[in-house]
Formats: C-alpha cells, structure tokens, sequence
C-alpha cells in the first residue's frame, strides 16, 4: 500500500551538493524561514526529495513586472483592515521577492483543492513516510502552528481563499516565523506573504492538468540580515523553485495513486494520527471519485501534459 509515493521518494535519493559550511547554514536558516510560509500544504515537503513532475513550466522571475501582478492579485478590498495592514507591510518592505517557475501538473483538481485546505493530510502522511520532522498544529481554521524539527518555527495562516471549481483557486497565505541556531547568536525573525493562483484544463486525452503559480514576499526584520540574504539569495532562490517542482511533482504522484488504488488511500487515511474523521472520510471519498473518474483511462499511458501555462486564467483579485 502506498508504495508509489514510497519508491517516489526513495528513487531521488540525495541532492549531493556540496557548498562551504557557512554558506549551507545561512541557506538553511533563510530558506527554513520562507519555507514556513509556502502554504501550508507544502510544509511537509522541505526536507523532501521527491521525483519531479515533467510538465511545461514558465522561468522563475524576480523582477519588476512579476511582482507588481502579484500585488495586483491580491484581494485587497476583501481583507479586514487588520490583515491588510499586516499584508501590506510585508510587500512593501520584502527583502526579497520571488516567482516561483509556473508548472503544469497531472493531477485531480478535487484531491488538488483538498490538499491546500487541509495540510495536516501531507504533513502526516510525510510523517508516516519518514520524510520529514515537520509538525503542524491547527490553531483556529485555516491557521497553524509549524515545526520543522531544525529550529524553525512560524504561524501559518490564509488571509484569503477562493476555492473554485475545477481548481480555480486564490490563495493569500501570511506567515510569522522564526529560526533560532548557527549561526545567528539571536533568533532570526521574517514575515512572509505568499500568493497562490491555479487553475485546471482537460485535455482530449481525459487527463486533467492544473498550473500553478506562487509568489513570496519575505520580509527579514534584522537588518544587518537582509545583508546576508542577499548575498545568498541565489541559493535561496535555487533551493526554492526545486523544492516547489519536487513538492507538485508528489502531489501529482499522490493524485495517481488515489486513481490506480483507493483502497489502500482508505487504510493509508485510517492511520492518520492528527487528522480528525470528518477530513478523513472527504479524503477517502474524493479518492473513490478520481479512481472512477479515470477509470476508463487505466488501460492508457498518461501522455506527457500539453499544456501551456498561459492557456489558464488565474483568478483576478478585486
């Protein structure tokens, strides 16, 4: 059961990358401190090294044009005074902003959906993969609590969200984090915003392909850090666009394997140590349904996506 995402995870192995001792700690702490922030759902995935999705996906960009259509689709006017001003202080003083590569994934837009509203599923199942130390307490909804085992902690929470249809999803995540180890002698403190757009199309072969989009904001609140982060900006950036691809890349994987095996889904969900019955029991239906969905696709090899990223409108803020 389950041995998919298993072998998934296994085949990758280690990156290998050999870097200076100071450069692989401040990397580690920056990067743990946006990763706190990548929304929930992607938690679980720091320390993942899974085999990446194939699909189409766009260059990552930092720069001028990029940002200003992230600002431009957050929904300004629907957030309560308070978290506006908390959001807006994060963009306009960022020590550093990026877009992640776009990426087209083969995947359910249902189970899609599910895995951004409920992180605790990929935060346990990773858990019970050994993957991963990281933990996520939920504090109120849609708001956590995270740990990531390596002296990172942070609250995690979405501002706004707009779960549409067939994967047309807006997501505002907002994030307070911390990390405290070498080689900082006091804790280092960031904020972060991180916009999520995506947004589903089915192609003539049956299969269903979501883009994704994500942009962060961070906000380092020392400032001799922010120094520091430029200087390592680069491996943050690497870092980040491979682990968000590796990340969709298991999120595709576990979609696949909901179709080909429901039942062990079912078993898998029963084990599921911080996940109450009610999610439980949507997380065993919606896999029933993808596994009916495609049911008359078993016979057929997936075909690499055809997708271009442009070809899907993101929801527009208001």
């Amino acid at each position: 059961m389950f041995g998919e995402l298993l072998r998934s995870a296994r085949v990758a192995g280690s990156t290998g990358c050999v870097e200076a001792e100071t450069g692989r700690l401040h990397r580690r702490a920056l990067w743990s401190i946006l990763l706190i922030s990548l929304t929930p759902c992607l938690l679980a995935l720091a320390t993942a090294k899974v085999r990446a999705e194939s699909g189409n996906a766009t260059v990552a960009s930092s720069d001028r044009t990029a940002r200003e259509e992230a600002v431009r689709a957050i929904p300004w006017k629907q957030l309560a005074e308070p978290q506006r001003r908390k959001l807006q202080y994060v963009v306009q003083n960022a020590s550093m902003y990026r877009r992640l590569p776009t990426r087209v994934i083969d995947c359910d837009p249902d189970l899609f959906t599910f895995l951004l509203q409920h992180p605790q599923v990929v935060v346990d199942v990773w858990q019970m993969m050994g993957v991963s130390k990281v933990t996520l307490q939920q504090v109120a909804d849609q708001s956590y609590r995270a740990n990531d085992g390596a002296g990172t902690t942070g609250s995690v929470s979405y501002m706004y969200a707009n779960w549409g249809p067939g994967a047309q999803n807006l997501a505002v995540i907002y994030a307070d984090g911390a990390y405290d180890g070498k080689p900082f002698i006091k804790p280092l403190r960031a904020k972060s915003a991180i916009i999520l757009q995506s947004g589903a199309v089915q192609e003539t072969n049956g299969r269903n392909y979501i883009t994704v989009r994500v942009d962060s904001f961070v906000c380092i609140e020392q400032m001799g850090v922010q120094l520091v982060a430029k200087t390592v900006q680069p491996w943050i950036n690497k870092t980040a666009d491979r682990n968000f691809i590796e990340t969709l890349g298991f999120v595709s994987t576990f979609s696949q394997t909901a179709e080909k095996n429901p039942q062990g889904m079912q078993r898998l969900a029963a084990r599921l140590p911080t996940v109450d019955v009610p999610t439980r029991n949507q997380l065993v239906s919606l896999c029933y349904r993808a596994a009916q969905r495609y049911a008359k696709d078993d016979a057929a090899t997936s075909a690499a996506p055809y997708v271009l990223a442009q070809r899907v409108e993101f929801p527009a803020g208001k």
